[in-house]
C-alpha cells in the first residue's frame, strides 16, 4: 500500500465584520464553505488579472505591423506567390 500526503498552504485572514458577513452570505448562497468560497474568489481574481494582462499585451501590438495594403491586397499577394510547397523548406 502506498500513502501520499498532500499539503496545502494555510492562510489566515483578518477581515472586518461587514466583509465577514458578506463572505458568509456568498458562501451559503453558493453552497460552499467559507474556505472554499474564498479559495474560489482568489482563483477567479487571479485568472481575471491574467486575462487582463494578456489583453493589455495583445492591445499593445495594435499598429505594430506596418502595412498600408488592404486585406484584399494582402490575400492577392499571397495567392499570386509561389505554391505553399515551394515556400516552405525543411532541408
Amino acid at each position: 500500500m502506498c500513502w501520499y500526503t498532500w499539503f496545502m498552504a494555510q492562510l489566515t485572514l483578518y477581515i472586518d465584520d461587514e466583509t465577514a458577513r458578506k463572505v458568509n452570505e456568498a458562501a451559503a448562497k453558493e453552497g460552499l464553505s467559507r474556505s472554499a468560497w474564498v479559495k474560489t474568489a482568489i482563483a477567479r481574481h487571479l485568472q481575471e488579472e491574467l486575462d487582463n494582462s494578456r489583453r493589455k499585451r495583445w492591445l499593445a501590438t495594435k499598429g505594430a505591423w506596418k502595412d498600408d495594403r488592404t486585406p484584399k491586397e494582402i490575400l492577392e499577394d499571397i495567392r499570386s506567390g509561389p505554391p505553399q510547397r515551394e515556400r516552405a523548406s525543411f532541408d
